[in-house]
Formats: C-alpha cells, sequence, structure tokens
C-alpha cells in the first residue's frame, strides 16, 4: 500500500528502543534485526511512541517546526523513511 499523507501509522510490538546520544537504537525481537536511527529519524520514532498513532502529515507537520527543511524535501525524505519502516515490520499503516 503506498504512503499518501493521510495514512495512518503506528508501531508494531515486539520491539524496543533506546536513545544513545543523538541516535535511537531500536531491537526488533522478531526478526531479529536492530536499526540505528540518526536524529531525525529518533525524533519521528519518539512521537510513534508518544501518540501511538499518527497521520503521515501530522508528523510532517511536527518535523517542519523541529527542524529547518524545506516543505518538499521533508516530505520526500518522510515518506522513504515510513516506506523503510514498513518494509521492516516497525510500523504498521492504514488509510
Amino acid at each position: 500500500m503506498p504512503l499518501t499523507l493521510t495514512t495512518r501509522v503506528q508501531l508494531l510490538p515486539n520491539q524496543s528502543s533506546s536513545v544513545l546520544g543523538n541516535e535511537t537504537i531500536l531491537l526488533n525481537y522478531e526478526a531479529g534485526n536492530y536499526y540505528e536511527l540518526n536524529e531525525v529519524g529518533g525524533f519521528i520514532w519518539a512521537l510513534l511512541q508518544d501518540k501511538k498513532s499518527l497521520l503521515v502529515h501530522e508528523i510532517q507537520a511536527q518535523l517542519l517546526e523541529e527542524f529547518d527543511v524545506e516543505p518538499a524535501v521533508c516530505q520526500n525524505e518522510l515518506m522513504l523513511f515510513l516506506d523503510n519502516l514498513l518494509r521492516e515490520k516497525l510500523i504498521e499503516a492504514r488509510e
């Protein structure tokens, strides 16, 4: 399913995360994989942990408020990031 600004995303269970400096480390217990997120990825992850479920455009609005980035670049990078999380089964998405 392609992601859009109105797609709702949320974290999947069976994982844990820790913040180490400016990075967030994720561990997917089911797949046995771990991932390192940079500051922006960690910010998105923290939003999803805090809110449980968000629309993509809500995440984008928070990023634009927090970081100095052009809206078009923000949207493209956010969609790529969320698509990677979806492909790695770290989040689920629904319209």
